[in-house]
């Protein structure tokens, strides 16, 4: 049972607890019911590289993995691979049985030899037309030659005509030769009329030959496009003859099939088609991990690391970050990050689980003992030793060391609120023994 005397000493101590002080008031720290001098040990932060790790986990994933669908409708004809065998980049899966694109192949080629055989006759042509130029204008020297042989006679005549009309009116030639004169004369009228005319039509036919031998030529440019079009046309049946080959993409394991002999397949463009195969590539592996967005800027490219696989007897992999998404993934707060692994020997099982540990290092880390630092509260804190007194700060702590922390800021339990500060060389600080201190309390310096 409590006695009224202590009663008596609660009711003194209520109003000492509830008192409040007054507006102008200096707060003094708190100082330990002992106000003498405290012996400490002190130190002083100082600064070296740290070196510490970021630990996340991984899995493991094929560094390709594909799908192998049919382009063309068809039957499977024959199945060339099975589960787990092993293939090289285009090895023969399976093959399609489509009769239709091979005659519709059989076509295209058929067609490329008529458009061939074409062009082989507009050459041919052409080098008729050129004959039959040159012929024309041999015609055309020949008629030319012929005007000349009937002017010489028109002037012959014409001259022997004017002679014997003269000879005639001097009574020294009789009438009957002149009037036989006078018929020869016509006669080299009308041949030279004709030699005109002959000239005339020798022209003619030059120039009918020549459009003929334009037509001629570009009959060939005609055939030379019939022939591309034939030929691209039966290329492009032959890609799809192609497709009745399904073959592998790339060096890998089958890990799926899903096909057999007869089946029926028919793709529909624009929905979900069911692949025949599944080919993954395992010479070299992919981790995928998720690094925290307080550590990202730590995952950078190149950045060391270390391959963990708890599967195969925790044996690691060095490795180095071969990739990463660059941003953090808002509804997860992380950042995607890859790292490529050699797997040639195929020890590695795509889908395995792994543990990825980042090396990192901060080169200028600000560290103290780990006897420095005071844990209470879920919170952190320090004594430095400033004018002969001990002052608690809370701490903002880092990395671990060791026997070290890292200390990225302090500031004051007491007085306005401030902003964390670095520490600097030249500040001490009280090592061990932190929990009999107390904020304020007179301390000296352990020689």
């Amino acid at each position: 049972m409590p006695t009224l005397r202590t009663f008596g000493l609660l009711l003194l101590l209520i109003p000492i607890g509830c008192s409040k002080p007054q507006a102008n008031t200096t707060v003094v720290p708190t100082v330990a019911s002992s106000s003498a001098s405290v012996v400490v040990t002190v130190t002083r932060p100082i600064s070296v590289p740290l070196n510490w790790s970021i630990e996340q986990p991984g899995t493991v994933q094929a560094f390709e993995s594909t799908p192998v669908v049919a382009k063309l409708s068809g039957f499977v004809r024959t199945v060339k691979v099975d589960l787990g065998d092993v293939v090289i980049a285009g090895q023969l899966l399976a093959e399609l049985s489509i009769p239709e694109l091979v005659e519709e192949a059989a076509q295209k080629r058929a067609m490329v030899e008529f458009a061939v055989a074409e062009r082989v006759q507009s050459v041919k042509g052409v080098e008729v037309a050129k004959a039959q130029l040159k012929s024309s204008e041999a015609m055309v020297l020949q008629a030319k030659a012929g005007t000349a042989k009937a002017n010489a006679d028109f002037a012959r005549w014409k001259s022997e005509l004017k002679r014997a009309e003269k000879l005639v009116a001097e009574r020294v030639l009789d009438t009957q030769t002149l009037d036989e004169t006078k018929r020869q004369y016509q006669s080299a009228v009308a041949a030279k009329e004709q030699a005109v005319a002959v000239v005339a039509s020798a022209d003619q036919m030059v120039l009918e030959m020549q459009a003929k031998l334009g037509r001629a030529e570009a009959d060939i440019q005609a055939a030379e496009a019939k022939k591309g079009v034939a030929t691209a046309e039966a290329a492009r049946v032959a890609a799809l003859v192609e497709y009745t080959q399904i073959r592998a993409p790339f060096a890998g394991v089958v890990t799926a099939r899903m096909v057999h002999t007869g089946h029926f397949l028919q793709p529909t463009a624009g929905s979900r088609v069911e692949p025949m195969f599944v080919i993954a590539r395992q010479d070299i592996v992919r981790v995928f991990l998720e690094v925290p967005e307080a550590a990202a800027d730590k995952a950078s490219l190149g950045a060391k690391a270390t391959v963990r696989i708890p599967a195969m007897g925790n044996r690691e992999y060095p490795a180095t970050i071969t990739r990463t998404s660059r941003i953090i993934n808002p509804e997860t707060r992380t950042l995607r990050v890859e790292i490529d692994l050699d797997n040639k020997d195929g020890a590695i099982r795509p889908g395995v689980y792994a543990v990825v540990r980042i090396a990192v290092s901060t080169p200028n880390a600000i560290v103290v003992p780990t006897a420095a630092v005071l844990f209470a509260d879920e919170t952190a804190y320090c004594y430095t030793v400033e004018n002969g007194n001990a002052i608690k700060r809370r701490v903002q702590v880092g990395k671990t060391d060791v026997g070290n922390l890292e200390i990225l800021g302090t500031k004051p339990v007491s007085g306005p609120p401030t902003e964390y500060k670095p520490l600097t060389g030249d500040v001490k600080i009280v090592v061990g023994n932190l929990g009999s201190l107390a904020d304020g309390q007179p301390v000296t310096e352990k020689k």
